[in-house]
Formats: C-alpha cells, sequence, structure tokens
C-alpha cells in the first residue's frame, strides 16, 4: 500500500486478549489508556470526580486540571443530533449525558465533553475532541485499561471528528513484544489490486446496529467444502436481521446456532486424528496440542469488492488464527456459539497478523495478510 498523507498516528499494543493505545488528552496532557472497539461510537476514558468508577491501575482524567476542558449541554449541537439520539437521549439536566453498551456484557454511563485531543507519533492536535468522561459502569471491565477507544459508525467516532478518509492497523499476535500503529489518512491509499496477500470485501449498514461496520459475507468452508448454510443465516444481500461484523474486542468468533451447529457437526467428521479434549467453558472443540496435530484447514469466504477478479475471495486461516491455547497441553478451535444474537462476530484471534484498512469514501475493508 502507498502512504499518502497521514493525519495521525498512534502506536498501539497487544494485551491480552485485546488491543490498545494511550490517549494524550487536555491542557496539560494526561494520559489514558484506552481499548480500541471498532463498534464503539464514542471515545470515553473515566473521569475524576467519579460515583462509581471500577477500578483502575491508572488514575482516572482529572477534569479539573486541565484548562481546555468543558461539558457538554443537554442543547449543545452534539447532544441534539438525531443520529446520537440512543446513545445521548436521556438528556434530564443541563449536562449531556450518555450511555453506551456493549453487547449484553458491560456498560458504561457518564458525561459528553470536550478538550483537546494530541498524537504523540504525529506531533498533531485536536482541538474540540467530544468525547465521554465516565462515572459510572455495569459489568465487567478490566483495570489495565481507562476506557475505549471508539472506531465505530458515527459523528463522534474518532476518525469522523479527524475527517479521515480511511484508517489502518495492524493487529499483530497475542504476546508479541512489538508494537503495531493505528494510522488515520487524509486521502485513501492506493491498492495494488495484483497483490495475492490482499483481499478488498465490500462494507454495508445495517440500521439495526448503527455503529458496526458489516461484511459481504459469503460462508465458512472446511477442508475445501462450504458450509451447507443459509445465506439469509450471514445475513448477506438485504437480510437485515443481522450479518457478519469485525470485533478486536472479541477474542473468538461468535456463530449464530444454526451455522454453529453445522459447523460443529463437519468438524467432528473430520477430526479423528485429533486427540479430543474436554469443552473449556464455551469453545468445545478442544484436543491435546501435539506439534504433529493436523487441522482441518478453515476458511472464510467474503464477496469480492476487487472489480477485476472472481465474485468471491477467500481467507485462509493458519493454525495460530484457528485456535486458542487455554491450558497447558490443551488448544481449542476459536469458535463459539453465539446463542442470543443474530450476528456473525468475526474475532480477533482470527485476525492475528493481519493488516485490516477501512476507506470509508469506498465502504471497502481491505485485509493484507502477514503485514505486522
Amino acid at each position: 500500500m502507498l502512504k499518502p498523507q497521514m493525519g495521525a498516528i498512534v502506536d498501539t499494543y497487544p494485551i491480552d486478549d485485546s488491543y490498545a493505545l494511550f490517549l494524550w488528552i487536555g491542557t496539560p496532557v494526561q494520559i489514558a489508556f484506552v481499548q480500541m472497539d471498532l463498534g464503539s461510537p464514542i471515545t470515553w476514558t473515566q473521569c475524576d470526580p467519579c460515583s462509581n468508577c471500577y477500578p483502575m491501575q491508572r488514575s482516572p482524567f482529572n477534569t479539573k486540571e486541565s484548562s481546555t476542558f468543558r461539558e457538554l449541554g443537554c442543547y449543545s449541537e452534539t447532544c441534539l443530533d438525531p443520529r446520537m439520539k440512543e446513545l445521548l437521549g436521556n438528556c434530564t439536566s443541563w449536562t449531556c449525558r450518555y450511555n453506551v453498551n456493549y453487547g449484553k456484557e458491560s456498560s458504561s454511563f457518564g458525561t459528553m465533553v470536550i478538550d483537546t485531543l494530541n498524537f504523540e507519533r504525529s506531533n498533531n492536535e485536536l482541538k474540540g475532541f467530544i468525547m465521554g468522561c465516565g462515572d459510572s459502569y455495569e459489568g465487567p471491565y478490566r483495570a489495565q485499561f481507562s476506557g475505549v477507544l471508539g472506531l465505530g459508525r458515527g459523528p463522534l467516532s474518532l476518525q469522523s471528528q479527524l475527517n479521515a478518509k480511511a484508517f489502518s492497523f495492524c493487529l499483530v499476535n497475542f504476546g508479541s513484544q512489538t508494537a503495531s500503529t493505528l494510522e488515520f489518512y487524509d486521502r485513501a491509499p492506493q491498492i495494488d489490486k495484483h497483490d495475492n496477500s490482499i483481499i478488498m470485501v465490500p462494507l454495508r449498514e445495517n440500521s439495526g446496529y448503527p455503529n458496526y461496520y458489516f461484511l459481504q459475507f459469503v460462508g465458512i468452508s472446511i477442508n475445501g467444502f462450504m458450509l451447507d448454510v443459509k445465506s439469509s443465516v450471514w445475513g448477506y444481500g438485504l437480510n437485515y436481521d443481522g450479518g457478519v461484523i469485525l470485533d478486536i474486542g472479541s477474542i473468538a468468533t461468535y456463530l449464530p446456532s444454526e451455522a454453529y451447529n453445522v459447523f460443529k457437526l463437519e468438524i467432528r467428521k473430520v477430526d479423528h486424528n485429533l486427540t479430543r479434549e474436554q469443552a473449556h467453558e464455551d469453545l468445545e472443540l478442544c484436543y491435546k496440542d501435539d506439534s504433529f496435530n493436523v487441522y482441518p484447514s478453515i476458511a472464510l469466504h467474503f464477496e469480492n469488492g476487487n472489480v477485476a477478479g472472481e465474485n468471491f475471495v477467500s481467507f485462509n486461516m493458519n493454525n495460530d488464527q484457528m485456535l486458542l491455547r487455554v491450558d497447558e497441553g490443551t488448544v481449542c478451535l476459536s469458535f463459539v456459539e453465539g446463542k442470543d444474537s443474530n450476528l456473525t462476530v468475526i474475532g480477533s484471534n482470527q485476525l492475528q497478523g493481519t493488516q485490516l484498512m477501512i476507506d470509508l469514501v469506498k465502504e471497502i475493508l481491505v485485509f493484507i495478510h502477514n503485514k505486522c
């Protein structure tokens, strides 16, 4: 990929099963360590004073120490934006309050504020950065993270506030000691359409899940044979009950029950050369870890977003992308049944070692293999 002028760049780090970065907020600068999220419509960090913050390893952002900090009111342009009604629709006093939910597991609540955001690597400054100041929460949050970096769709995501035309990031392998980067572009990079390590997939929107990037997904194959799953299960075409998204905050891939049952049945037909182990929590397809194991080949298939080429493109996974080491001597295929959702969620384990670029103008997702 060619490198056009970049709007901003920041280092990213693999932390356990997530990816995170440092944000420089306020005047003088205070540092927050936030988890990257492709489905969050806003960036938020826990702030002091805080009535019910979850325990953190770092101090909350001290609002009183920043000379550029101010709160947003209920009647501000941001709070009245109809696109943000679901997120900011509970304004009952002067301040603009947010309520952001991450699936059914966790939520963050707080006040919408404005301050200055700096980028260490590119020496850029974003004045008037709109973010959330968290003061209470529900569900599990990890102490190493101060909050969440919002890279989802919507006017308040970081790329929208930067007026970026594209952004990219690399998901280095878990456990890697090497940092990668999150890069925002003033114009989208040019893609070598003849490079076989690159696949391009069209994106689409889903009004039921307005913050997510949905992929035109065709299906899953095992040992070269496509699973017999109806296209409607994948939300392919004009089905708006669900669909397929990426979630770098989820380590495993979650399949709707109808698809998972077919997947599990087909894996059981071809895994006889492996020594099966008991399930590990939600991971059912587990095996004794042995360097001589030969695992089934698994590929994800998408509609081709490249004008010149086949109708479909394939993402062929290696063992690191297919497997999770759950205990000493035990590995599991990182596919889980998503029992309560029509969504198929492709998790970060499947994307290790892959550079992702989202072209916000052409609505294309670009996968570049082995580029981290």
